[in-house]
C-alpha cells in the first residue's frame, strides 16, 4: 500500500450492555483482525460504544497465549494502548474510514434507533462503505446463523464484484492455511 494514502479501518468492539461481557468478543478475534489490517499497511482505529478500555482489557493477562496474534498483541505496546483508549461511537466520522469491522453485535441491525452501534453500521452501509460483522450470539441476520462459514451480504450494483473479491481472498487464505 502507498504509505501516503494508507487505508483506515475501524474495528468496532461490542461487548454487551450494563457491564456484561460478551463471550463472542475475545482478544484472539480482535488481535487477528487488527494484524490482518496492519500487515497490509493500513491504519487501524478501535472503538467501543462508550469509548475507553473495553472489558476484554481486564482479562488480557489470562488470554490464550497459544494464538500467535494474541502473543504479538500482548507484546505490542502501541496495540495495547489503542485497545485501552478506544474511541466512542460519537467520535466516529464515517467519512474518515474505508470500511468497518464490527465484532460482537447482537440484536437487530435495522432498528429505528437513531444512535448506537446499529446506527453506525447503517451509516457505513448508507454511504457505500463495506462492513464486516462477526456477530454476538443474538444477531438476527439468518435463522440459523452462518455456522462455521462466512456470510457476505450486499444489495447494490457493486455488491457482486465486492463479494466475489472477498470470497477469492478468503478461499486463497484458506487454501494457504490448508483448510481447503
Amino acid at each position: 500500500m502507498n504509505e501516503e494514502a494508507a487505508i483506515r479501518f475501524l474495528i468496532l468492539i461490542v461487548e454487551g450492555e450494563g457491564g456484561a461481557g460478551n463471550p463472542e468478543v475475545d482478544l484472539a478475534r480482535i488481535a487477528t483482525t487488527y494484524y490482518a489490517f496492519k500487515n497490509v499497511g493500513s491504519e487501524v482505529v478501535m472503538a467501543t460504544p462508550l469509548g475507553g478500555p473495553p472489558l476484554i482489557v481486564d482479562g488480557m493477562r489470562y488470554a490464550d497465549m497459544s494464538d500467535e496474534s494474541v502473543r504479538r498483541f500482548k507484546g505490542d505496546r502501541d496495540a495495547r494502548d489503542e485497545l485501552a483508549d478506544t474511541l466512542a461511537l460519537d467520535q466516529i466520522v464515517v467519512e474518515d474510514f474505508a470500511a468497518a469491522f464490527c465484532i460482537g453485535l447482537s440484536g437487530r441491525i435495522w432498528t429505528d434507533s437513531a444512535d448506537g452501534v446499529t446506527a453506525l453500521v447503517r451509516a457505513f452501509l448508507g454511504v457505500g462503505k463495506p462492513v464486516a460483522l462477526v456477530p454476538g450470539k443474538h444477531l438476527l441476520v439468518a435463522p440459523e446463523g452462518a455456522g462455521n462459514g462466512l456470510l457476505i451480504l450486499g444489495d447494490n450494483d457493486d455488491s457482486p464484484l465486492c463479494a466475489a473479491r472477498a470470497l477469492i481472498n478468503v478461499v486463497a487464505d484458506m487454501r494457504q492455511d490448508g483448510r481447503v
